[in-house]
């Protein structure tokens, strides 16, 4: 066999369990990646920094528990303290099927599965989307090792996935438009549709995501919740899960970060509003008016967040990076925010982008 065509061969073999899907990287992507890692020692940096969470974890053993409590419960609430313990299994799932796409060992791809299927076969939904939404990662990980699962394994997963996604879309926990909770659900009801491969599920929160664009953002780009609550933080809070879903969405063809609504409203908009904050230009006083009871009841519980505090500019670093997936130079002003203008690599979100569609 001619050497080229051995090339080739082996270059075929060795991406077939490379494939992830459109929450996370495809093949080329994955190479991309793997090739950052190596080569660039700014990705190689935040790289180290994940890889050592995994390598942590390939010990550990998974932690979870069948019902999530964290939303509505203070943070000295018993069930929220064991919940908080068990999401811990989050950031090792994460790290772990990170370090499978971006090194191929798979030492990190059967912890990975190991945690995921522990999960799933343990874990109920309870219809809340902002307990709900805390299983991101191990969406995105699954959605990256799905194609190394065994077929019996895999139709636990959707399963679990799905039935998660189905009580979300029905739950009537919060009824109607406009808050940061339906931009949770939307995100979680997505990401699973797209993972799954759900086209129905897909189209569904593509709509929802035109409704929620057109009741939750105001003129001037602020959210219901920046004026109800008077918080940045929960202006983020709204917009970054649908930034997660419009990155997802759009590697499946259909475009959401510019989508406008009436008065030119927009996600893009919606961003645009930190910007001025986040540079210094404005200031704001978080939940300073804020007219919603839970943030004084948890204020005068101890929660010092809800309490009344100086918005802080580096809290718009996550959007930015996130944004920066639709428009490049939101990452520079992220690395200026953070007070290092020349870093490619600001986070592992920065190493992604880069090794994301050309």
């Amino acid at each position: 066999m001619k050497p080229k065509c051995l090339f080739l061969l082996l270059l075929c073999f060795s991406t077939v369990s490379l494939w992830a899907g459109p929450v996370s990287l495809e093949t080329n992507e994955v190479l991309r990646l793997r090739a950052l890692v190596k080569d660039e020692p700014g990705a190689a940096a935040q790289f180290a920094v994940l890889r050592a969470t995994a390598d942590n974890a390939l010990a550990d053993q998974p932690d979870p528990v069948k019902a999530i409590f964290m939303e509505g419960h203070l943070e000295k609430d018993p069930k929220k303290i064991r919940s908080t313990a068990a999401l811990k299994d989050r950031k090792k799932i994460e790290a772990l099927g990170w370090a499978w796409a971006a090194t191929g060992d798979e030492r990190y791809a059967t912890q990975t599965r190991k945690f995921l299927l522990a999960w799933a076969r343990v874990n109920q939904p309870d219809g809340d989307a902002i307990n709900e939404t805390f299983f991101e990662p191990m969406i995105v990980a699954y959605d990256l090792l799905r194609n190394t699962f065994p077929m019996d394994d895999r139709q636990i997963m959707d399963a679990w996935l799905q039935h998660k996604a189905e009580t979300l879309w029905k739950s009537t926990f919060s009824v109607g438009f406009g808050g940061n909770w339906y931009s949770h659900r939307l995100k979680i009801v997505g990401l699973i549709g797209l993972t799954i491969g759900d086209d129905s599920m897909v189209q569904h929160v593509a709509e929802g995501y035109h409704k929620q664009i057109k009741a939750m953002i105001k003129p001037d780009g602020a959210t219901t919740e920046f004026y109800i609550r008077d918080s940045i933080s929960y202006h983020l809070y709204s917009i970054e899960p649908l930034l997660t879903l419009a990155g997802a969405m759009e590697r499946h063809g259909i475009k959401l970060f510019d989508y406008e609504a009436a008065k030119g409203v927009s996600l893009r908009h919606s961003v645009d509003f930190v910007i001025p904050f986040a540079e210094g230009k404005k200031t704001h006083i978080d939940f300073g008016n804020s007219t919603a009871s839970a943030d004084h009841w948890r204020a005068a519980n101890g929660e010092s967040h809800y309490a009344a505090h100086p918005w802080l500019p580096k809290s718009s670093i996550r959007m930015l990076t996130e944004a920066a997936w639709f428009v490049p130079e939101y990452s520079s002003l992220a690395a200026k925010i953070d007070g290092h203008p020349e870093q490619k690599f600001l986070d592992w979100r920065t190493v992604i982008n880069a090794a994301g569609p050309r």
